[in-house]
């Protein structure tokens, strides 16, 4: 895959375009060498003195820098060695079925090997984020689209001429026929965007979340969710590299896991429970 970039610098008195700057804070998350669970950054776009402060410890500790500045420019140091100090998880052997049409239980145990945690903890993640296939009858994958993504990914530009798709976190989601109108509506706006408020495939990761699920950018992320090799790389690049999900997922810290995998609202739908119910069920099945 190609490198992360981005596309001005980012940090102080930078350009600071969101996006470039969600990209370096997924990728300052990703890095357990300054990264720990419950430390993470918020991945929201805006450069604020946490940020910053992440930054400068990175280039002290890992580019060994003296007098950390702060900034990363695209083509500079400390961005080659954020995106450096991430480690692949394609770089651990899956056993992945590239004709599968679903997660096999090969794959299962392929994924707990990579990330150290019960094959039953990883079934329980699908079973509770994908009621239907992780792909539709029309073959494509599994979406949900989330029209509070694409208004603070747009900063609110839509909200009034769009309302039914850029706005408040939904209520009700409507049916999953309905998503992909939702999304080609939201395309014809902004691609970019679009593509990232939406959940994908049997994991239902956001697109948002494409720099730690092992991406490049968010139509290779689109490209991967097509296939289930795919998504299964996906799920376990974006665990591997948020440490409050892979401790939790290890541990079995369900509303640990919720939160940091479903948002804050996670106690309004029992996302939890429902984790917990379907590791029992998928253990003694």
């Amino acid at each position: 895959m190609t490198t992360i970039q981005i596309s001005q610098g980012v940090g102080i008195r930078q350009p600071n375009k969101p996006q470039d700057v969600k990209t370096v804070q997924s990728l300052l998350n990703a890095n357990k060498a300054i990264t720990s669970p419950g430390n993470e950054l918020k991945v929201d776009g805006f450069m604020g003195e946490k940020t910053i402060a992440k930054i400068k410890v990175f280039q002290e500790k890992v580019v060994g820098l003296r007098n950390p500045d702060g900034i990363i420019s695209p083509q500079g140091p400390t961005m080659r060695r954020l995106h450096g100090n991430i480690t692949p998880a394609s770089n651990i052997k899956l056993n992945l079925d590239t004709t599968a049409s679903a997660v096999t239980d090969e794959m299962y145990i392929s994924m707990a090997k990579a990330l150290n945690c019960e094959p039953a903890a990883i079934k329980a993640v699908v079973m509770s984020e994908t009621k239907q296939s992780p792909f539709d009858s029309s073959g494509r994958p599994t979406i949900l689209y989330e029209r509070h993504y694409f208004s603070r990914l747009t900063n609110n530009k839509y909200d009034a001429t769009h309302p039914d798709i850029s706005g408040k976190r939904y209520d009700h989601y409507g049916k999953f026929s309905e998503q992909y109108d939702k999304l080609n509506k939201a395309i014809a706006l902004d691609r970019a965007a679009a593509l990232q408020s939406a959940s994908w495939g049997a994991f239902q990761i956001m697109g948002s979340n494409y720099v730690t699920s092992g991406y490049a950018n968010i139509e290779e992320f689109v490209k991967g969710m097509n296939t289930i090799p795919g998504q299964v790389y996906a799920f376990v690049n974006h665990v591997s590299h948020t440490p409050t999900l892979l401790n939790a997922i290890r541990t079995k810290n369900w509303a640990s896991f919720a939160r940091y995998y479903n948002g804050s609202d996670y106690k309004k739908n029992n996302y939890d429970v429902h984790l917990s119910q379907n590791y029992d069920r998928a253990l003694h099945n």
